[in-house]
C-alpha cells in the first residue's frame, strides 16, 4: 500500500509516518521502481503500535523503549512492567502539576469579578 493508504487506514498525518521512518521507530519503506513508497500489514501494525503508544502518553524514549522490547524474540515482562510503572508515576506527577495550575488558575479568576472592575488584577499579578 501507498503511504496515503496507511495514513487514511491509521488515521495519521503522511508527515508523522514520514517522521517516524526517519527516526528509526517504524521500518523503512520498501521503494518500488517508481520511487514511491510501499507498506504492507507489518508497517500497518507497528504504526499502530507507535500511535497506541503516544495516545496513552508515552514520549519518543519510551516509545522506542517498547518497540525494541516488542522486537526481542523473548520480550521480558518484567522490563515492559518497570517501563509501565515509570510511566504512571511520570503520570502521576504531571496529574499533582496540572491540579495545582487549575487551583492557580482558579484563585486568579477569583479576583477578577466578572470583568466589572476598570483594572484587571490577574493582569496585575502576573506582572509581578
Amino acid at each position: 500500500m501507498r503511504i496515503g493508504q496507511l495514513s487514511a487506514e491509521c488515521d495519521c498525518p503522511v508527515e508523522t509516518i514520514r517522521y517516524y521512518e526517519k527516526i528509526g521507530l517504524l521500518p523503512q519503506a520498501v521503494r518500488r521502481a517508481n520511487g514511491y513508497r510501499s507498506y504492507d500489514e507489518m508497517h500497518r501494525k507497528w504504526l499502530q503500535f507507535i500511535l497506541r503508544s503516544r495516545a496513552l502518553g508515552f514520549n519518543q524514549d519510551e516509545v522506542r523503549r517498547l518497540t525494541d522490547l516488542a522486537h526481542q524474540q523473548r520480550p521480558a515482562c518484567a522490563d515492559v512492567y518497570k517501563l509501565l510503572d515509570e510511566h504512571i508515576n511520570n503520570v502521576l506527577s504531571k496529574v499533582r502539576e496540572l491540579k495545582r495550575m487549575q487551583q492557580a488558575l482558579s484563585r486568579l479568576q477569583a479576583q477578577c469579578h466578572d470583568g466589572t472592575l476598570h483594572d484587571c488584577p490577574v493582569i496585575d499579578e502576573l506582572m509581578g
